[in-house]
């Protein structure tokens, strides 16, 4: 990998990091093209649907709606599917089931779990595989802060870009000149920005959300994922957002070993709005505790310690903890400081 970094340096000069991002994460050997499932217990990070099942659960009331709007034949779509740990309950609670699943993964993994759990929907590598347009949801949860993203930094009344060099034969950070495009993007995204503050400028987000939907005939787009409003992530500028994880924990710097570490940041979900009225979708915006509030997590929960109270009553020691786990799980979407403060963004053709 970093062989391969160095090369491309050194015939083009220094590489804008949205560039780094793309060979890191999805290139040949990048961290999601590996055999290795990344999102799941002994992985490096878990998402909604591997903390409770009953988020897939709760969303289908969602898609339910969706589909009473829209009509048939109806089609549920997952961008960045991962192990179906979302789309299997998901599918399980819709009734009758969808015409067509499709879950889009370019993990080989992931892939590979997606065919055992969900053996009847069309599973393919990449958003442009899907043959034809979609009258139905097209889902994304954790998807869109893994996707390749320039680096700008605020000096004084313009912007550099930062961008990866080669020094002693080491990778390092450099400021070049910023791209215009990126420049155009943090004047328009980033809101108040101090001296030395930095932008993730989040382009290439904006353009799977437009290319999900031209594919979308009627129907929803709906992204789930830890961010905010330009407004609200002014306060995260100076520093930036922009980390890795590797077993469930914070890595280090992007540059120290590309390729084996997660790359991410919080999505600005300003932007996403802004391209998705563009297009003409009507959007709105929520938290996640209240989106899953609006579509009945709190009576799912409820019904779950009945479930509890009922296997105590009954002695079933292990049948109650069975149930008080799913408790724990459901009840850790809805964590104000925690599952429950990442947005949900839903944008309606």
């Amino acid at each position: 990998m970093v062989g391969r970094i160095r090369s491309e340096i050194e015939a083009s000069g220094p590489m804008p990091f949205d560039r780094f991002m793309e060979l890191t994460l999805y290139g040949p050997d990048g961290y999601f093209r590996s055999n290795i499932l990344r999102s799941q217990r002994d992985g490096d990070f878990l998402t909604s649907p591997e903390v409770s099942s009953s988020f897939g659960t709760v969303l289908a009331n969602a898609v339910i709606a969706e589909r009473e709007r829209v009509g048939v034949p109806f089609t549920v779509a997952e961008i960045g599917a991962g192990s179906g740990s979302l789309l299997q309950p998901l599918v399980e609670a819709l009734e009758p089931p969808p015409d067509r699943v499709i879950a889009v993964e370019v993990s080989p993994a992931a892939r590979r779990s997606l065919m055992k759990r969900l053996p009847l929907a069309d599973v393919v590598e990449s958003l442009h595989e899907i043959a034809g347009g979609v009258t139905g949801v097209i889902l994304a949860n954790e998807l869109l802060d893994n996707l390749p993203a320039a680096l700008v930094v605020r000096r004084g009344p313009t912007w550099r870009e930062r961008a990866v060099d080669v020094s002693a034969g080491e990778l390092v950070w450099v400021e070049v000149e910023a791209r215009t495009e990126a420049a155009r993007w943090a004047e328009a995204y980033g809101g108040r920005v101090p001296e030395g503050g930095q932008v993730e400028v989040q382009g290439e987000a904006g353009r799977w959300l437009l290319a999900s939907l031209d594919r979308l005939f009627s129907g929803a787009v709906i992204v789930i994922d830890y961010g905010d409003t330009a407004e609200g992530l002014e306060h995260r500028r100076l520093e930036g957002t922009l980390r890795t994880y590797r077993d469930h924990h914070l890595g280090p710097d992007p540059l120290s070993e590309p390729g084996l570490t997660d790359v991410t940041m919080d999505v600005n979900f300003t932007a996403l709005a802004s391209v998705a009225a563009e297009h003409g979708a009507v959007t709105e915006l929520w938290r996640q505790d209240e989106y899953l509030a609006k579509w009945r997590l709190l009576e799912h929960i409820a019904e779950l310690k009945s479930r509890e109270h009922q296997a105590a009553a009954a002695g079933t020691t292990m049948e109650r903890l069975r149930w008080r786990n799913l408790v724990t799980g459901a009840e850790a979407l809805l964590h104000p400081r925690g599952l429950g403060d990442f947005r949900v963004l839903v944008a309606r053709e």
